[in-house]
């Protein structure tokens, strides 16, 4: 029996969504808000986050390279070209590609900023840095809605 190459690219690409978005729920409005409220220490709670963080943006970068790449293959492979594909699943492309951008972004700004705040003890310039990755996260979080959103309409059609 032949291997069903789509049934895997698309089991592979829905892990990666469920790691990703998963964690970053977890991460914003389960841990963050925890961490807050039960570590009043800013030197003990902001190096604990920086290092949390460090650990999940390696699963962020793994599962965005998995979803870009399996995204972007499957288009050509299975669904005859960007040209045909449907209007929400195009969406779901744009917003999840942007999605990784921005997680890029936090990468290499806020959390390099963090990082530094951390080893000069800065707590002040890591309450700034963990308010951005945590509002640029926040977002991302709302943008996941959406491209969920799509991608089950795009999959299986609209709702109405």
């Amino acid at each position: 029996m032949p291997v069903n190459v789509l049934w895997i690219e698309q089991f592979v690409h829905i892990v990666a969504v469920v790691i990703w978005i998963g964690g970053l729920f977890f991460a914003t409005v389960v841990l963050a808000p925890v961490l807050q409220a039960e570590i009043a220490q800013v030197g003990t709670r902001i190096p604990l986050l920086h290092a949390i963080l460090r650990r999940f943006f390696l699963w962020v970068f793994i599962s965005g390279a998995v979803l870009l790449s399996s995204g972007y293959t499957m288009v050509p492979l299975f669904y005859g070209g960007f040209a045909t594909l449907s209007a929400p699943v195009s969406i779901m492309m744009l917003l999840g590609t942007v999605m990784v951008m921005l997680s890029l972004h936090v990468y290499f700004a806020p959390l390099k900023r963090l990082r530094r705040a951390v080893r000069d003890q800065d707590w002040k310039a890591g309450a700034r840095a963990l308010g951005q990755v945590r509002l640029i996260s926040g977002v991302n979080l709302l943008l996941s809605l959406v491209v969920i959103l799509m991608g089950v309409w795009g999959m299986v059609g609209s709702p109405w």
